[in-house]
């Protein structure tokens, strides 16, 4: 008899145990996305996920998956959202779009301001994976729609909740621009000018018919390169101006990182090995992809790469043939990223990064060391596609690097797009007027 009870105590322990180790995971992993959700803030990263069971979470200007979302104000162009919802019962979301300032902080001004129609709107409808190992529903979203028409010009915000406990699940930013005034754009290749891996961009307004009074406060210039705002880059200032013109190119002025061509991995095919894949694994009906251990790159080892600039798109051969579901039938799989470093920084936290990571920190991104492989490791639930990624570093003083793992080289091909955003005296909010996007290898 004292032998069971001796054993139910022992159960009885083992379970608190096990019960204390769950909620201190649990407890960390709330944390730590917490940690990130303040970086993304600090940085000035537009997009976050905060539910792990949304996942490839798309916006781009319909008809088109791999362009930026932004379309022009009262045009017959719409901006599709799509995104997956992997958790098992079917869930009541709704969506709240929030105008924004040229810097992504909510204006908090009135809905009625820059928009008509319903300020909560509901997200009706899904689509089930079809024959996949991992079971989805797909969510689809376009706006403008019945519901919502955007009657201003500027920066927005698409935010997601779940109806049962009003919780926030995803932000999506977009844009809505209007042609107010030219923008002109120029990109120069510094030669000889002692900075290296650096591209300068030269760029000047037409004050065109905006009542302009006084330009260096009305306007501001917001530049992204690749679909990314760059962390904490100094806003562009007017070099000089006249009755027709405002320009802002300088010499030592709107110089950027040239960084490095993106890795790449292709998954789209779960058959054999293709581009940046070492292994495929099948066990218990998921597939695991081991990517190949990719090796930071050294000074003056520069080659050009057709990259799709840090983007991804979903697709799978598996799918039926003349299929126009495949955000139906690509399926997701486990993806190990894998970077070799020797002499780890104890100062650094190392991420994967691109539009994987809706171009931010995410808690899943982080990667943990391996001692006895010397490398840098963490993997991602990925849908089946073509993705770009690369490692970013931020140090103990909160320091983004990008270029952490990969020199920066002038002979990057990157795209630069410069927004102008005008705020008048008489206006609630910062209005985009004017944005335009220059190539610095297809000049």
């Amino acid at each position: 008899m004292k032998k069971s009870i001796n054993l139910a105590e022992n159960f009885y322990m083992m379970r608190i145990k096990i019960i204390s180790i769950i909620i201190f995971i649990l407890l960390g992993m709330q944390a730590q996305a917490q940690n990130e959700a303040e970086l993304n803030g600090k940085f000035g990263f537009k997009d976050f996920c905060f539910d792990r069971d949304i996942r490839t979470v798309l916006a781009y200007k319909t008809g088109n998956e791999m362009s930026d979302p932004y379309v022009e104000l009262n045009s017959n162009e719409t901006i599709t959202f799509t995104f997956d919802d992997l958790s098992e019962v079917a869930r009541d979301f709704y969506y709240v779009i929030k105008h924004c300032n040229a810097d992504w902080e909510e204006d908090n001004i009135f809905v009625g301001d820059y928009m008509k129609g319903f300020a909560e709107n509901n997200l009706f409808g899904f689509n089930s994976s079809v024959n996949t190992t991992v079971l989805y529903k797909n969510y689809t979203l376009t706006v403008p729609n019945r519901d919502v028409q955007i009657t201003a010009s500027g920066n927005y915000l698409l935010k997601v909740y779940d109806r049962y406990d009003n919780k926030e699940v995803f932000r999506k930013g977009f844009k809505i621009y209007e042609n107010k005034i030219a923008l002109t754009l120029k990109y120069r290749h510094i030669v000889n000018y002692g900075i290296d891996g650096r591209q300068q961009l030269e760029f000047s307004v037409n004050r065109g018919s905006l009542p302009l009074q006084n330009p260096y406060n009305e306007l501001k210039l917001r530049i992204e390169q690749n679909s990314q705002r760059m962390p904490l880059q100094a806003p562009p200032v007017i070099s000089f101006q006249n009755n027709l013109i405002i320009d802002y190119s300088n010499a030592t002025k709107n110089i950027f990182k040239g960084e490095n061509e993106y890795r790449m991995f292709d998954t789209r095919s779960l058959a054999y090995n293709a581009e940046g894949v070492n292994k495929i694994l099948n066990q218990n009906r998921e597939y695991h992809v081991l990517l190949n251990i990719d090796r930071p790159v050294e000074k003056e080892t520069y080659q050009y790469k057709r990259d799709i600039n840090g983007k991804y798109y979903v697709e799978a051969d598996r799918m039926a043939k003349h299929s126009t579901n495949k955000n139906l039938e690509a399926d997701y799989v486990n993806v190990y990223f894998t970077i070799s470093d020797p002499n780890p920084q104890p100062n650094m936290t190392i991420y994967v990064y691109g539009a994987l990571s809706d171009w931010g920190l995410k808690p899943e991104c982080r990667m943990e060391y391996n001692e006895s492989r010397q490398a840098y490791e963490t993997t991602l639930l990925l849908k089946q596609g073509y993705y770009n990624y690369k490692y970013v570093a931020v140090d103990n003083k909160m320091n983004f690097l990008s270029d952490f793992f990969d020199e920066s080289f002038a002979q990057t091909e990157n795209e630069y797009t410069v927004n102008v955003y005008y705020k008048g005296i008489h206006d609630r909010l910062d209005r985009l007027v004017a944005i335009e996007t220059i190539n610095t290898v297809d000049m």
